[in-house]
């Protein structure tokens, strides 16, 4: 007996399998509206590839916006004038948060705006907030 993994109702002839995000399920031919239908294993990859690129591609540029939204004005100078007061330079800042001191001149000129990890890394070592 083959239940479906929605409605828990027995599944009788052939089951359904759909995809609901990155999760595949066996269903019953009602609940198959619920989802994806998969035909083979190569629709379901890329269905499922495709579903992680959209997700992902949306987290980032919320998390970009969330930064860029909250960062302080100036924030290149004011990392450039803790660095400085901490006696370090670039090549220095850069070796100790593991980063390349070609993305610490980026930022501290403002061509980029840093990833919340290495903003983390800069405040955490010369003991700033870039943050409003």
């Amino acid at each position: 007996m083959t239940q479906c993994e929605i409605c828990g109702a027995e599944i009788k002839g052939a089951a359904q399998y759909i995809l609901i995000g990155s999760s595949e399920l066996r269903v019953c031919k009602s609940c198959a509206r619920y989802g994806t239908i998969v035909v083979d294993k190569k629709a379901k990859a890329r269905l499922l590839a495709k579903s992680r690129v959209k997700s992902e591609s949306r987290l980032y540029a919320q998390m970009d916006q969330e930064i860029e939204e909250g960062m302080v004005e100036d924030y290149g100078r004011k990392i450039k004038e803790a660095r400085e007061k901490a006696g370090l330079k670039q090549a220095d800042l850069a070796k100790r948060i593991n980063e390349k001191q070609s993305l610490l001149r980026k930022i501290e000129n403002e061509e980029i705006i840093p990833s919340g990890e290495v903003m983390e890394k800069i405040k955490r070592v010369l003991n700033i907030s870039l943050l409003c």
